[in-house]
């Protein structure tokens, strides 16, 4: 799957839509050219009945080419006015609707198998929860994880051969033990907790491979008090496809460890969230 520009494939330039619709229109004359040909030898009209013709063509053709270009434009207006409806530049479309507006750019074969149903689109989260204790820098998905209920549903920190995943939004979440006793990650109430300040002063960045996906931010991004939506999420304004058989690598860092009275064996839970192709 190459990558593309997302701008110049969902919205392509009035410019490159006119150049389609005049190379249509011209050779739709030049068809008209020929069958005027065929019935001036027929009908055995003199020069004169000839230049006079082709005035009238060139005539017709210039209000057609002008009529089509008004009628491009007004369907370009109206196309944009539409898609910024849709993708709003709005913050309501869900991961589904992300999807259709990027099909396109899956591979042939996979847009095939979508299309005879062969494949179909679910929503899908893939998550990963990691220990932070003693760490300020911390890999929250890493090639030697394997799928264990409470831990990560994803091997090896890499989408199997044939799943792409396009990614809408992201969740962080923070927990800790509330004893000395209390250790596994799997049992604490992750999304219960405020960030403690290592964590709200740190920064969250994730690659697929070489390739950035989310850029250093601060982590203030997901400790939103928007109470519409879900704690602790980030939706991106800019969604991306995760590719299979590639290391996809969210990292957290902070300017110290996590340390405080009552903190035992502090953790953190990363949600990846967005719609994933499955076979049918």
């Amino acid at each position: 799957m190459q990558d593309v520009s997302e701008e110049k494939d969902l919205f392509p330039s009035v410019e490159e839509i006119e150049g389609i619709e005049e190379s249509m229109l011209d050779q739709e004359e030049s068809q008209f050219e020929k069958e005027d040909a065929e019935d001036d030898v027929v009908e055995g009209i003199g020069e004169i009945g000839r230049v006079n013709r082709a005035k009238r063509r060139a005539r017709r053709r210039a209000k057609r080419k002008a009529s089509r270009r008004r009628a491009v434009r007004k369907s370009f207006r109206a196309g944009q006015n539409a898609i910024a409806l849709k993708t709003g530049m709005t913050k309501d479309l869900t991961s589904k609707a992300h999807f259709e507006l990027r099909r396109h750019q899956l591979p042939k074969d996979v847009q095939e198998g979508l299309r005879t149903a062969r494949l179909q689109v679910v929503d899908s989260a893939i998550y990963t929860i990691k220990s932070i204790e003693n760490k300020s820098d911390i890999d929250l998905m890493e090639s030697s994880d394997d799928k264990k209920t409470g831990r990560t549903n994803l091997n090896r920190a890499q989408l199997d051969n044939g799943k792409f995943f396009l990614l809408t939004g992201i969740v962080l979440e923070y927990a800790h033990g509330e004893d000395e006793n209390d250790t596994d990650p799997s049992n604490f109430p992750f999304g219960q907790y405020a960030y403690p300040p290592q964590i709200m002063n740190g920064t969250f960045e994730m690659t697929l491979g070489t390739k950035v996906i989310v850029p250093e931010l601060s982590c203030g991004i997901f400790d939103d008090s928007d109470t519409t939506k879900r704690k602790f999420y980030y939706g991106l304004d800019n969604p991306k496809w995760l590719k299979p058989a590639m290391d996809i690598t969210p990292r957290l860092n902070m300017p110290k460890a996590v340390v405080g009275d009552g903190v035992y064996a502090p953790a953190v839970k990363v949600t990846l969230i967005g719609a994933m192709i499955e076979k049918a």
